[in-house]
């Protein structure tokens, strides 16, 4: 283990070292010094170089937990999340976006794995074919672009629930719901059939 050098000692004995020495030497020995110190290497930049070789988010991070307010510490939080993201493209799964985002909240791709986020939960309420998944994903994004698709395709699960009723209020709440498309048109048959029975039944 090296010992430790006294800065100031060391900075006085170069200077007697330098006047000592004519101006030609003085230069030559300069020269030598700043090579050694050179050789020497900056430990940060070291293990930046290092991180940058790895190109991996565990390479950035370990660099982060020694240097976290370095010289390059910003430089490296980027190129983790450049990495991480990445990620997440190749993977595409909800898991991978939600790691991604817990990890980079207010990162530069934050926004944009919040659309690919909103995108894998519509595409799980479609695969699920049930009034529920449309409706949960619903509420999770209540201004989805994809809101007007979803009242199309959760119309008829939420017909299948009501056929077979003969409550008349129902269906009227259903239309009211899902005014347009082909289930309205069903609806409103029954509906038509069950105020006929109703008024034929007084």
């Amino acid at each position: 283990m090296p010992l430790p050098i006294n800065t100031e000692q060391y900075e006085n004995g170069v200077e007697i070292m330098l006047k000592a020495l004519s101006p030609k030497s003085q230069l030559w020995t300069c020269l030598g010094l700043l090579f050694v110190v050179a050789a020497c290497g900056d430990p940060e930049e070291e293990a930046w170089q290092s991180a940058k070789m790895k190109r991996s988010a565990e390479g950035y991070e370990q660099f982060l937990e020694e240097y976290p307010e370095g010289v390059f510490a910003g430089q490296a939080r980027e190129a983790m999340e450049e990495v991480r993201f990445k990620q997440v493209q190749k993977d595409n799964t909800l898991a991978a976006v939600e790691e991604f985002l817990a990890q980079h909240p207010d990162g530069l791709h934050a926004e944009e794995v919040r659309k690919t986020q909103e995108l894998l939960h519509w595409v799980k309420a479609q695969r699920a074919k049930s009034l529920a998944a449309f409706e949960a994903f619903l509420k999770l994004y209540p201004e989805t672009r994809f809101a007007d698709e979803a009242q199309v395709k959760m119309a008829p699960y939420a017909l299948a629930e009501l056929m077979g009723s003969t409550d008349i209020k129902a269906y009227e709440d259903f239309l009211q719901r899902f005014p347009e498309g082909p289930a309205a048109d069903s609806a409103r048959k029954v509906l038509a059939e069950l105020k006929s029975s109703s008024k034929a039944a007084q």
